[in-house]
């Protein structure tokens, strides 16, 4: 992954150290302030282990109690100054196309460490839902869903039970849907506080180190930094990073699934 690397392995250690002790993740900026290193290989560093980490999730398959749902991030409208002149920014004809959804699928198993697997998709479809259901969730686990019309056909995938948050957050023997809510969180609070936006052509790569944050969050840093390096290690050179400043940005490939489809 760090091939034809200019940065000392030291610098390359201390920047895994940085990323695994925040929290909410690291923006280049921080990094390159606490590496006294400039921004672009900082920033190409952050994303060559965020790249590593999301090519984890293609044998991750889900057993037991799992839940789905969606999130939207980014491609905020900005209301107009006066009332009469703002639009309504939940319809599609007034979206400027920088707005996607965030489907996870996460465990919530008692007394087991829970897994997520996440895919940036344009919008919130079923025939997006089958696809992640399909590659990524055993065929014998139960599924936990809310009421959105897109998880109507997931019933003959899984087993499967809806919570209709319009009525209540949680049934009365207690099911719900807050282990993945409290993974959209931690995604909230990182657009918010720490990077303050994501490009839509990274998306996928900062939400999969989020969720491998969130799944790790018990995990003592030595173990987490151990598991970092072992992944970055481990995987061959980035053909999307490698050479970025040098025009090589412009070959990386779309990575939003359109109607079931990945990304080539």
């Amino acid at each position: 992954m760090f091939a034809n690397r200019k940065l000392s392995f030291k610098k390359i250690i201390m920047a895994i150290w940085e990323l695994i002790t925040a929290a909410k993740g690291m923006a280049a900026l921080h990094l390159t302030r606490k590496s006294n290193t400039q921004y672009k290989a900082a920033y190409v560093l952050l994303q060559k282990m965020r790249e590593a980490v999301g090519l984890r999730r293609q044998g991750i398959m889900l057993d037991g109690l799992v839940q789905i749902d969606g999130k939207y991030v980014g491609g905020v409208l900005r209301p107009a100054n006066k009332k009469e002149e703002r639009k309504d920014g939940r319809k599609k004809e007034n979206q400027n196309g920088k707005r996607m959804c965030v489907l996870a699928l996460r465990e919530a198993n008692k007394h087991a460490p829970n897994r997520t697997v996440t895919r940036v998709i344009l919008d919130e479809n079923g025939q997006d839902a089958w696809a992640a259901v399909e590659q990524h969730v055993q065929p014998s686990a139960f599924l936990i869903a809310d009421e959105h019309r897109a998880y109507d056909d997931l019933v003959g995938l899984v087993a499967m039970h809806r919570v209709n948050h319009s009525m209540r957050y949680q049934e009365e023997d207690g099911t719900n849907s807050n282990v993945i809510e409290s993974f959209f969180s931690r995604v909230e609070k990182a657009y918010q506080g720490i990077n303050h936006r994501f490009s839509t052509k990274y998306l996928d790569w900062y939400v999969a180190m989020l969720a491998w944050k969130e799944d790790t969050r018990y995990m003592g840093l030595r173990w987490q930094f151990a598991d970092i390096l072992r992944t970055v290690t481990s995987k061959p050179t980035s053909r999307n990073l490698c050479g970025y400043w040098q025009e090589a940005a412009g070959n990386i490939q779309d990575q939003v699934w359109v109607r079931g489809i990945p990304p080539d």
